[in-house]
């Protein structure tokens, strides 16, 4: 008689390990793809940030001031510059400067979708070198106010005028300078930020050194990203600035200033 040959099939252990195999290779090429889609989304920021300070600097070349924040739209308020309705807690008037991409609201958009914001140096400037002095008429006349989102003022007070206000650290802090050692930047030397809020968007509980950004005041914080475990808590948000001198030297190579 034949031989009956019976089929031989997988018991559950096997298909059990086959599964877990499975399952481990998925969650590793998920997880890649996962960081992929992070690393791009972040380059893609990091370059429309530095597409922004561009657009800045453009618009300061082409109205002779830098543009205030946007805050109930996406044009700057208030339109025409001036005194700024929230110089260190609006949005980057993506309308205003032609940035894109923007919202329905013509705010300005990073690559989560989120609006980039912006701040802009708006206390009383200071002499930039003595005895040079940061004035309109004469050397005991104070410098006209704004400054930096005011066309007339900012010709008329001159290149001696520095920022005074606007500060980038290492971490958040309590008062309106650096601590010693956590200085990125002086007082002296930002005109402009820009700055995203990252994947999390101030999603949940931001930690303090994402919280400093909000704009409560001049103060910001720059520094490597951290996980929600770090001293400082989260930490995703991406940060640029204009140095006063940038923003001078283009304005003098237009011929725009002095």
């Amino acid at each position: 008689m034949p031989r009956v040959r019976h089929a031989q099939g997988f018991s559950l252990i096997e298909l059990a390990v086959v599964l877990s195999i499975v399952g481990l290779l998925l969650g590793a090429v998920m997880f890649t793809l996962a960081a992929q889609v992070e690393q791009r989304n972040r380059g893609d920021t990091q370059r429309g940030l530095e597409d922004a300070k561009e657009l800045l600097l453009a618009f300061a070349i082409v109205n002779g001031r830098l543009p205030c924040p946007a805050w109930a739209s996406g044009d700057e308020s208030p339109a025409g510059g001036g005194i700024c309705t929230n110089p260190y807690n609006g949005f980057l008037p993506g309308r205003a400067i032609g940035f894109a991409p923007v919202d329905a609201s013509g705010y300005a958009l990073d690559a989560w979708n989120n609006r980039i914001r912006y701040a802009v140096a708006f206390a009383d400037p200071i002499n930039s070198q003595t005895p040079r002095i940061c004035r309109p008429v004469n050397d005991t006349t104070p410098p006209v106010t704004p400054h930096f989102t005011q066309r007339d003022n900012l010709k008329a007070n001159g290149l001696d005028c520095s920022p005074s206000d606007l500060v980038v650290c290492s971490q958040s802090q309590a008062g309106a300078t650096c601590a010693a050692g956590q200085s990125v930047t002086n007082l002296n030397t930002v005109a402009a930020i820009v700055f995203s809020t990252g994947k999390n968007g101030r999603q949940g509980a931001a930690g303090a050194n994402e919280t400093e950004n909000d704009g409560a005041d001049a103060v910001f914080v720059y520094r490597t990203p951290d996980s929600s475990s770090a001293a400082g808590g989260e930490y995703d948000d991406m940060t640029a600035w204009i140095p006063v001198g940038l923003l001078y030297g283009r304005l003098i190579a237009a011929g725009v200033l002095p």
